[in-house]
């Protein structure tokens, strides 16, 4: 990874864990608190926030009936065995879009300090 953004500077990975870690912070405090209670009907509408900051992944979030079936994971509460409602959105939310938050600035410091 150090030869892909060895030109990026020390801001761009300070902004970049800071935004990331910030991202984290937000996305996993929702998913605990939708695991923690009783959802209500319209608790899918969460990952609308979301939506926009994440851009491209979360569109595989919304999307994500025609690419993947309706599974169920067996022996887990409700919502976490919901698949497309819960786990998907997760690991796009959860892990991919605090990862994207990082990169991003790095890999545009780099580019810029390439062309520079």
């Amino acid at each position: 990874m150090r030869k892909l953004f060895g030109k990026a500077s020390q801001t761009s990975y300070r902004i970049g864990a800071a935004l990331g870690l910030a991202h984290l912070a937000i996305s996993w405090w929702i998913l605990i608190d939708l695991a923690r209670q009783e959802p209500d009907a319209q608790w899918q509408l969460v990952w609308v926030l979301f939506l926009p900051f994440d851009l491209p992944f979360s569109l595989l979030v919304l999307f994500g009936g025609l690419l993947f079936p309706h599974w169920i994971v067996e022996g887990v509460p409700y919502p976490m065995s919901d698949f497309r409602g819960f786990i998907l959105p997760a690991i796009i939310h959860g892990i991919v879009g605090p990862l994207w938050y990082f990169i991003f600035p790095v890999a545009i410091s780099a580019f810029l300090n390439r062309r520079g």
